[in-house]
Parts: C-alpha cells; sequence; structure tokens
C-alpha cells in the first residue's frame, strides 16, 4: 500500500507542477492557482490512501455483506469530501476552482501512464496475490 500511494503521490506531484506550468505560460498563475493546485493535490492523494486503506480492511474481513457495506460507506465519504473540496475551491476567493479541481483526476492519469509504461500491470499484480490469470489475448 505505500508503494502504491507513494506512486500516486508522485503522479500527482508531476501533474500539480505541469499544470502550474502551463497557468505559468498562459499568464494566469498566482497564489489561488498554486493554493488551489497544491491543496487539490492533497486531497487526491488522501482519496486514494484512504481507498486502499479500505480495500485492505475488507480483504481481511469475512462476512462478505459486511464488506460490500463498508466499501460503500467509503465510497461516499470519500466522493463526499471532494465534492466539499470543490464547492469551498468555488466559494473561497483565495483557490482557483480549475486549478483546485484538475489535480482530483492526477491518481487516474497516473494509473493509467504507469500501465502504458509497464510500471504497473494488471496481470502482474493479481499473480501476486496468487489470482489466476488468463495470458491469452
Amino acid at each position: 500500500m505505500k508503494k502504491e500511494t507513494a506512486h500516486i503521490a508522485l503522479g500527482v506531484a508531476v501533474g500539480v507542477a505541469a499544470m502550474l506550468a502551463v497557468f505559468a505560460l498562459l499568464g494566469r498563475f498566482d497564489y489561488t492557482v498554486a493554493l488551489g493546485g497544491v491543496l487539490g493535490g492533497v486531497v487526491a492523494v488522501a482519496n486514494f490512501l484512504l481507498l486502499g486503506l479500505t480495500v485492505q480492511k475488507i480483504a481481511s474481513e469475512a462476512n462478505a455483506e459486511r464488506g460490500q457495506k463498508m466499501m460503500q460507506f467509503s465510497y461516499s465519504i470519500r466522493m463526499l469530501v471532494m465534492a466539499l473540496w470543490l464547492i469551498l475551491a468555488v466559494s473561497l476567493p483565495f483557490f482557483h476552482w480549475v486549478a483546485a479541481a484538475i489535480p482530483l483526476l492526477f491518481p487516474r492519469l497516473t494509473i493509467a501512464v504507469m500501465q502504458l509504461t509497464g510500471v504497473y500491470k494488471k496481470e502482474q499484480n493479481n499473480e501476486e496475490k496468487g489470482e489466476q490469470v488468463d495470458h491469452e489475448c
């Protein structure tokens, strides 16, 4: 879990830095962009970390129905936190709402890049968990 979260945090940091550079190139960079981008990145990484912790907890849960309810509750809470973040980013004048929202997409983008570059392979991850994988295309 630590390794995956570190990868996501690095990917989000790179994404935020690139986003800030684009804002600067467009002449739109100011403190609201930096503050929104950095805090949006923190929210994105925290969301991924909480997802991972929930999945780990559910994996050790013997009761499948309880595990499903835990996952649904976790999802609802994480989406509520992200929605509240976006509401704050739009409402408060010291956040640029676009810069605050874009980092929420970076964990998914990071995972896609990791899969494309071979850093993360679904088949490899499943084999490490002892699951049988069909290698035919």
